[in-house]
């Protein structure tokens, strides 16, 4: 029998919009703080506005507080002094906890409890984790799906494997009021990327293909994707965006180097492309990674608006897509925590 998440959708959906919107407010942002120094920098950053550093404080005796200034509901992340992605959860009328263990890399993933919309968000994360996708599943469609949409919806439609089609079918539902916000707009210029670079919906008559690209490996020559896909040798392509700075990125690496591993000479090979702004980083690492397939650095890293960045409409990374490299075809995209299931079963 399926089960049945009764939850109150609406009641999320519109705590989510009003109370910082209708009447500007701070919301207190706050949580203990577990491998970190006291004195230790922290920042809050707005994924709505272009990352701008909206609040910071400093690690005191194992914990932190924020009281950022909030005119609307946003998307942000929790930086530490170094770069290090600690958080990420939406700000919103209330207290917001979110605990910091710095020492642990799963931590980043548990995202934060207090408001309701982060406590669903929550709910879900532990359903996943927990092994139970479907249930976490439900939960998501049912909002991305609600009548009533708000910033939660808009955070699910753009960050858990919505294909690009329905998110702007969410944007032409949200208010007047959300749907005039600018990030809005960018986001549908996001979203309309995006449509390009993920597998051709059900039914379509022509697929959609890779965009390509070229740049440097740690020798400093010239890699393109293409000739990594026009391979004869080469039967799938997992297109790999990463950097060193982001722990789920760091995480992953075991898993595909078990992939590459199995699968390699049966006709697996990865494309990483690396996000880093530092140069100097990227190739202190490597040496020791263990990744020993195709890297190189993209020259224009990170958020901006052109670039790779742009023309594959990257939200966070990491981030997979997956090449036919018969025809050149993309097969695969998400940010799935569990792209060995996706590759093993192309071997199948």
């Amino acid at each position: 029998m399926k089960k049945s998440y009764n939850i109150s959708i609406l009641f999320v959906l519109i705590a989510g919009l009003c109370g910082c919107q209708s009447q500007p407010e701070y919301c207190t942002v706050k949580g203990t703080v577990k491998g970190l120094k006291n004195g230790t920098r922290l920042e809050l950053q707005d994924e709505h506005n272009h990352f701008k550093v909206i609040a910071s404080t400093r690690v005191k005796d194992g914990a932190y507080e924020f009281h950022p200034y909030a005119s609307a509901p946003t998307h942000v992340y929790l930086y530490s002094k170094d770069g290090e992605q600690l958080k990420d959860f939406l700000l919103e009328p209330g207290t917001i906890i979110a605990d910091v263990d710095a020492t642990d890399e799963k931590d980043y993933v548990t995202f934060a409890t207090g408001t309701p919309s982060n406590d669903l968000l929550h709910k879900i994360n532990q359903l996943e984790m927990n092994g139970d996708p479907d249930a976490a599943k439900t939960i998501r469609d049912e909002v991305t799906n609600a009548k009533e949409t708000g910033i939660l919806a808009l955070y699910l439609a753009d960050d858990h494997g919505v294909p690009a089609s329905q998110g702007l079918v969410v944007l032409d539902r949200l208010s007047a009021d959300l749907a005039s916000k600018p990030y809005v707009a960018e986001f549908r210029e996001a979203l309309t990327y995006r449509a390009k670079t993920e597998p051709a919906p059900e039914g379509s008559e022509s697929p959609n293909y890779f965009i390509d690209m070229e740049f440097p490996d740690i020798d400093g020559d010239l890699i393109s994707l293409s000739s990594v896909v026009n391979n004869p040798a080469n039967r799938y392509i997992l297109l790999d965006f990463w950097a060193t700075w982001c722990s789920p990125c760091r995480e992953s690496i075991p898993k595909l180097q078990a992939l590459y591993k199995e699968y390699h000479d049966k006709g697996l090979e990865i494309y990483s492309v690396s996000e880093d702004v530092n140069e100097r980083n990227w190739k202190n690492f490597l040496p020791e990674s263990g990744m020993t397939w195709v890297n190189v650095r993209d020259v224009n890293p990170g958020r901006n608006d052109k670039g790779m960045w742009k023309e594959y409409a990257l939200h966070g990374i990491p981030a997979y897509l997956v090449i036919d490299g018969e025809t050149g075809a993309i097969i695969f995209r998400d940010r799935t925590k569990d792209i060995a299931t996706v590759i093993t079963a192309l071997f199948q």
